[in-house]
């Protein structure tokens, strides 16, 4: 077996398999980055967004408030100027709300007296019959002299039904007494306007709410919403944390999760909030990440795919490469060995022959070579014929790859029906000792031959020791002599160069 091969194969496809899966996994890497910044993104821009957009509320309605406020301080400076009881009930409209707002949205002026009757009304000269001792602001300002400017929970108007945002102050005698309120209104409907024109898509929301919870403008407009409280809102407490910030959380009024961008307004109680849907914000980075991810997923699964055919090309190739070196195997072993007998024929004695005797040289160890064949051979074809030669041969054969099993020594068939065998490491007596035994075993057999003196085919053997110096010609020279001798003296026998005779003659 040559598993070497099939290890550089095995090993080839390994790295190719750790090849693709580290690029997998590095391409992977770099689109889960991408998408990923592609995500942060996305947040980073609604959230930038939504920031600006809160500012502008922020200002808008911190402004708005402002501007009304004036006109409230002017009717109470002018409610407490003691000239203005003198004149005409008309030129005292003009004096205590000539600074009145009148802008769209922005709704009448009222002074309330202590027991919360109108008696001042920007709208008209005689007063209209309205009351309001129940109201939460005149409530407050009748028990707090510090309240101040108190935006009150939004009011729904009996007359058309809209809904506004009480505004009001505090009026005192000179002693401080509880004088009454002046109050005025700003439309919800007023903001929702105004915020339409800055929404930053159809799902965003945009309010405001007292701190104690109500909500005051939500839009898109919702008239269940206004007035409601937030109080029970998990997310409520999030809204004083700081100043303004950022949180995700789902909504009370809508169960829907979203980007909550918040901050106050100004010194007001009150707090702006500016809401994007998380799917909406989703909807800015999944597109771009889907496509992403399918591109990749193409790119990996084409190069799985590339490695799997590769890996199967490598696999053919290999079993080719096997086939190729199984079959030059086979030629080779063809090429050095004997067809009849199986043992290597005269080309791997040779070989082996001049490998033995440099081992010999290098190790200083001995090396002996032994020639032997069978006794009067033809006369045994000419008897018994061919077949039964060739199966002689072969027996002849048999006993050698049993007499020579040691990884060094080698048995060859070198022509007709000669046989060597090299014995790398043996000395000269032990080399005679093994030839006996071949030449024992094969007698042994007892295969019939009437030819020859013993009745039986017996083996002749010679024995030569390699000497210091000497070709490997004379080596082999040395050998043949003493198989030509074991022959001269009445064969079935041993012979070791230079002469001596070990063997006795079997019948």
């Amino acid at each position: 077996m040559h598993p070497r091969p099939r290890r550089r194969r095995s090993a080839a496809s390994r790295t190719l398999a750790g090849s693709i899966i580290a690029a997998t996994l590095v391409i992977g890497a770099a689109s889960t980055i991408m998408v990923m910044q592609m995500r942060r993104s996305a947040w980073d821009q609604v959230g930038g967004v939504s920031q600006n957009l809160l500012e502008a509320v922020e200002h808008m309605v911190d402004r708005n408030i402002e501007l009304y406020d004036l006109s409230l301080r002017a009717v109470g400076e002018g409610l407490r100027d003691p000239e203005a009881d003198g004149i005409a009930p008309n030129l005292r409209q003009l004096v205590l709300f000539d600074r009145a707002a009148t802008a769209s949205g922005l709704g009448a002026i009222l002074a309330l007296d202590p027991q919360g009757q109108a008696f001042a009304d920007s709208t008209a000269v005689v007063p209209r019959p309205l009351r309001f001792p129940d109201a939460d602001f005149f409530l407050v300002h009748k028990q707090r002299e510090d309240a101040g400017l108190y935006i009150g929970k939004p009011l729904r108007v009996e007359s058309d039904g809209r809904w506004v945002i009480p505004l009001s102050r505090r009026l005192a005698y000179a002693d401080g007494a509880f004088a009454g309120v002046v109050v005025g209104t700003i439309d919800v409907a007023y903001f929702n306007a105004l915020f339409g024109r800055l929404s930053i898509g159809e799902r965003s929301r945009i309010a405001f709410f007292r701190e104690s919870g109500e909500i005051l403008v939500r839009s898109p407009m919702q008239e269940g919403v206004i007035g409601r409280s937030l109080m029970e809102a998990a997310h409520f407490p999030r809204f004083f944390e700081h100043h303004s910030g950022q949180f995700v959380a789902t909504g009370y009024t809508e169960a829907i999760e979203g980007l909550f961008t918040y901050s106050r307004i100004g010194d007001h109680p009150l707090v702006a909030t500016v809401m994007v849907p998380t799917d909406a914000i989703a909807a800015l980075w999944r597109p771009k990440a889907a496509a992403v991810v399918a591109l990749v997923a193409v790119l990996c699964g084409g190069m799985v795919g590339l490695t799997l055919l590769l890996q199967r090309e490598l696999e053919r190739r290999g079993r080719a490469e096997e086939q190729a070196l199984a079959a030059n195997r086979d030629l080779a072993r063809l090429a050095n060995t004997d067809g009849l007998t199986g043992l290597p024929n005269r080309r791997h004695f040779d070989e082996a022959f001049a490998r033995a005797r440099e081992w010999s040289q290098q190790t200083a160890t001995p090396f002996c070579l032994v020639l032997l064949d069978a006794d009067r051979f033809k006369r045994y074809n000419d008897t018994y014929g061919h077949l039964a030669g060739d199966e002689v041969l072969r027996a002849v054969a048999r006993v050698l790859q049993r007499q020579v099993r040691s990884p060094l020594e080698v048995a060859c068939r070198i022509g007709g029906e000669e046989f060597a065998v090299l014995l790398p490491g043996a000395s000269g007596p032990e080399a005679v000792a093994r030839a006996e035994r071949i030449r024992h075993a094969v007698a042994r057999l007892r295969i019939p031959h009437t030819g020859n003196e013993s009745g039986i085919v017996t083996l002749s053997l010679g024995v030569a020791e390699a000497v210091a110096g000497e070709t490997g010609g004379e080596c082999f020279s040395a050998a043949d002599a003493a198989l030509y001798e074991a022959k001269r003296q009445g064969r079935n026998r041993v012979v070791a160069h230079p002469g001596g005779t070990t063997a006795t003659q079997v019948a």
